[in-house]
């Protein structure tokens, strides 16, 4: 119905619409594997990823307070969970725990929060309770959420193809997310059929570093070609020679042309 107003859908809309471009597609970085690792992006790295113009940056609390002036042009998505770390041995199961609420991302300025989300592994149960706790609490305030969908968890307990990434995706749509992000099959043509059974925002993940930048890059069109959204690129990025320029390059592989602020 037209005539009904919501301030929180509008909040929402206000929010999707600092990552998210008018024509539907995202070049977003990710910088927040350090959260787990303790190791990988140089700290200060997000300044040259800004310096570039994604249209958004997936980072951790420190880094979000730390470069408030790194998000003045593109939005901001704030890795809500964790504690799990590979400081030593894990287990098996899901190790992960919310660690910010929905309340906190929106007093640091968030314009989405991302979570993990293990649709099919064993033990994965927690990951879709705590995206539909999520879910409930930035319902109420008007704030985007990114389910990191992995299907089988890591460990690729189911096949990481079409069928799995898609029914996984369509899982964490149905709880409630706003966007995803995960892997692509092995053929990128086959994302299609992803796409397909997903009715929200899509983005691909980088994965490892590429043996060139070029096939990064390529990779990047490729997948956006067969329908996604656009992408998570993170070690693809911040380890480039030359990030800013990476940067760049890709916005230019996901939307067809370069950036105009």
């Amino acid at each position: 119905m037209e005539f009904v107003s919501s301030a929180v859908g509008a909040g929402k809309l206000r929010r999707t619409s600092r990552f998210i471009g008018g024509c539907g597609r995202a070049m977003l970085v990710a910088i927040d594997m350090q959260s787990a690792a303790g190791s990988g992006p140089a700290p200060d790295v997000v300044r040259q990823v800004e310096t570039g113009e994604p249209n958004g940056i997936l980072v951790t609390w420190q880094i979000a307070r730390r470069y408030p002036e790194a998000f003045a042009y593109c939005g901001l998505l704030l890795r809500v969970d964790g504690a799990g770390t590979l400081l030593g041995p894990s287990g098996r199961g899901d190790e992960l725990s919310l660690m910010y609420r929905a309340e906190q991302a929106a007093v640091i300025g968030a314009d989405a929060v991302v979570v993990m989300a293990y649709p099919g592994m064993e033990g994965g149960a927690p990951s879709l309770q705590r995206l539909a706790t999520l879910v409930g609490e930035c319902e109420r305030i008007g704030m985007p959420v990114v389910a990191e969908s992995i299907p089988g968890g890591w460990r690729q307990e189911v096949p990481w193809d079409a069928e799995h990434i898609g029914r996984a995706a369509r899982i964490c749509v149905e709880i409630g997310a706003d966007a995803i992000k995960t892997m692509a099959p092995s053929d990128p043509s086959d994302l299609s059929e992803v796409v397909e059974n997903c009715e929200v925002p899509l983005f691909v993940l980088g994965g490892p570093k590429r043996e060139t930048e070029d096939e990064a890059v390529g990779y990047a069109r490729r997948v956006v070609e067969a329908g996604a959204s656009g992408i998570v690129f993170g070690r693809n990025v911040w380890s480039a020679g030359d990030p800013t320029s990476m940067v760049r390059r890709l916005y230019e592989a996901v939307h067809g042309h370069p950036r105009i602020r």
